[in-house]
């Protein structure tokens, strides 16, 4: 590729970049205030990190019409063709992520509508922790791309076992409540689904690390991570 074309779509790639750390800025904070919304009942606050999902959304069609113009113009290859590529899908991460939070902002309006029943709602600090725990694993990964430290997004990516063995924890904390209160069922199965939310947030910074890193060195992480969940096999029987 002659040096101007070069010179043009490393600039290019650079806005995108600069678009990628505004879009993750926007859904860490997002993720920030889901987690503030869900401990304290704010649905005040649980309604601006559901509204504030279209700005999310926009920055990642945004990118996606910089990349696709940066490949039709110029038909990057080697390390440019992969850091357009990267971008695509590092969006789209992040756009999941925003979608999450958005959904655990809509769990927590819920939540504030439903009778308190003790022996549930006290896991509720126990789940918010998770979700500390999410975002700063979410936190990581970006670190990890925009410091261009492939050792960091490896670390991120040995780290996603934690947030299961937290999602574990509750899931049976709270099965074991809705099995002895009736009456905190539907609040546990809500609060169920928040965990879940926070255990893919985790899921999603895993991915991006592992994107990271095959940007950095160009090399795939072809060995099967380490997945602890055990709810799928887990009966109230058990606990």
């Amino acid at each position: 590729m002659p040096f101007g074309l070069l010179k043009s779509v490393t600039g290019r790639l650079d806005k995108v970049d600069i678009a990628l750390a505004t879009m993750g800025g926007l859904v860490e904070q997002q993720v920030a205030d889901a987690i503030a919304a869900f401990e304290r009942g704010d649905v005040l606050l649980a309604e601006e990190v559901r509204l504030r999902d279209v700005e999310v959304d926009r920055h990642e069609r945004l990118i996606e019409r910089e990349v696709v113009a940066i490949l039709e113009d110029r038909r990057p290859g080697g390390e440019s063709l992969r850091r357009a590529m990267t971008a695509i899908k590092l969006a789209a991460e992040m756009e999941r992520v925003g979608d999450l939070s958005k959904n655990i902002a809509k769990r927590t309006t819920v939540l504030a509508d439903l009778e308190d029943i003790d022996a549930t709602r006290r896991v509720v600090p126990t789940v918010a922790r998770m979700g500390r725990r999410a975002l700063t694993q979410f936190g990581e990964s970006l670190d990890s791309l925009f410091r261009g430290n492939a050792a960091a997004a490896l670390a991120v990516r040995e780290a996603d076992d934690q947030i299961d063995d937290l999602y574990n924890s509750i899931f049976r904390e709270i099965l074991v409540s809705m099995g002895q209160y009736a009456a905190g069922v539907l609040m546990g199965t809500h609060l169920v689904f928040v965990a879940k939310n926070f255990e893919r947030i985790g899921d999603h910074a895993t991915n991006i690390a592992e994107r990271v890193h095959y940007t950095l060195t160009g090399e795939e992480l072809t060995e099967e991570r380490p997945k602890t969940d055990t709810t799928s096999v887990t009966a109230l029987s058990s606990v």
